[in-house]
């Protein structure tokens, strides 16, 4: 079993490798099936919600151990004073700032004490398992990554741009979106050259052109109109019911009706949605060879006690909560490795030098050309989630 990272280099030379979850690490070129790579998966979801921080939803949980809220956590008021967290006596409350310059204010050069000044006392909110029960009931069988980050330090559709394509390619803002307005490589790709079936799966249909999606595969132009981005939850069902899951899938949640767990949604709505999702996986004939993976796109605004390792001028961003969710996964586990999203992709693109500058790229400060955005899968830093399971 090959379980080293696959570096850029060799996606150029034209073979496709599946980096879903690490799970398949030899060249899918040579491996077209899961299997057959000797790991026993056959099928990969990818589920990325969001908006909401580790410590928001598990910092008080009490499977959280040395990677929960210390004692004593608090955060500077700006008058000289401190600030607590405190439990959210509801369900749902109001959004918060997580912009690029938001999320760097709270991250303070990495001495995270920055939120309460910069988002106000909703930040300081958190959940526990009487609010989110099916979500505390997963650590009983399954994985929970305790030191999984998001990609970049900034809002929504640049961290699910890295779940596609392993880099924003620059993008630090929502400022872009559309059908087919990019057009590098992406892991839709490196599957289609693979022979590796695949589908994304929307619970809801949301509008492309008024940019309330979290679809953001439809924004590359091979995949703008491909009917395979368009696939619905009761395809999902209906896919699991008829034993035809594909070998990898990606579940989009709805910002639009709410279903995403994005404030000011409902929590339990979205949670409610993850459950029938993974029971129905659970029940189906896939689910023997299957994995899981819920995670969530960025924090929010959330408050987070632990630093973002910084790996380039882009992140790593705030750190998020992330299940691993199979038979093979470990049992009531905190797995300490260092994640993010290229974690579950390790692909290719163009950004190895240098990125677009201009208004919707931060880090490049007002210039026409911005810092490089290379994507991480061959930093061995990252890990590829395998420590995750036991086969």
């Amino acid at each position: 079993m090959n379980n080293q990272p696959i570096g850029r280099r060799t996606f150029l030379k034209g073979a496709g490798a599946l980096g879903v979850a690490g799970l398949a690490g030899p060249l899918l070129s040579r491996v077209p099936t899961l299997a057959s790579s000797g790991i026993p998966i056959n099928h990969i979801v990818v589920d990325m919600q969001e908006n909401r921080s580790f410590d928001h939803y598990f910092g008080f949980a009490p499977f959280a151990g040395s990677f929960g809220v210390p004692p004593g956590y608090s955060q500077p008021d700006g008058q000289g004073g401190t600030v607590i967290p405190h439990h959210f006596t509801s369900l749902s409350t109001p959004d918060i700032g997580h912009s690029w310059s938001a999320m760097h204010r709270e991250y303070d050069g990495g001495k995270m004490d920055g939120f309460y000044t910069t988002d106000g006392i909703n930040c300081m909110g958190y959940y526990t398992q009487a609010d989110l029960p099916f979500y505390y009931s997963l650590f009983d069988e399954f994985t929970l990554c305790a030191n999984y980050f998001c990609s970049l330090m900034g809002p929504t559709w640049p961290n699910r741009f890295y779940l596609a394509a392993g880099t924003s390619g620059g993008i630090t803002t929502n400022g872009v979106w559309g059908y087919g307005v990019f057009n590098y490589p992406i892991i839709l790709d490196l599957l289609d050259a693979a022979g590796v079936t695949w589908k994304v799966y929307n619970v809801s249909m949301d509008s492309i052109p008024f940019g309330n999606t979290d679809n953001v595969f439809v924004f590359w132009q091979r995949y703008a109109h491909d009917q395979r981005t368009r696939g619905s939850k009761g395809e999902y069902l209906t896919d699991l019911n008829l034993g035809r899951l594909p070998q990898v899938s990606f579940i989009i949640p709805s910002f639009a009706r709410g279903w995403d767990e994005h404030p000011p949604a409902d929590v339990s709505i979205g949670m409610g949605i993850q459950q029938e999702l993974i029971t129905a996986l659970q029940q189906s004939s896939a689910w023997s060879s299957s994995a899981y993976i819920l995670t969530y796109d960025e924090s929010g605004g959330y408050f987070e006690h632990v630093a973002s390792p910084q790996l380039d001028a882009y992140g790593l961003g705030i750190r998020v909560p992330t299940w691993v969710i199979s038979p093979f996964a470990k049992p009531g586990h905190l797995e300490p490795t260092l994640y993010e999203h290229s974690s579950i992709l390790k692909l290719i693109d163009q950004f190895d030098t240098s990125t677009p500058g201009g208004p919707n790229n931060a880090a490049s400060n007002g210039q026409a050309v911005g810092p490089p955005a290379p994507p991480r899968d061959g930093r061995p830093e990252i890990g590829n989630l395998m420590e995750c399971f036991s086969f």
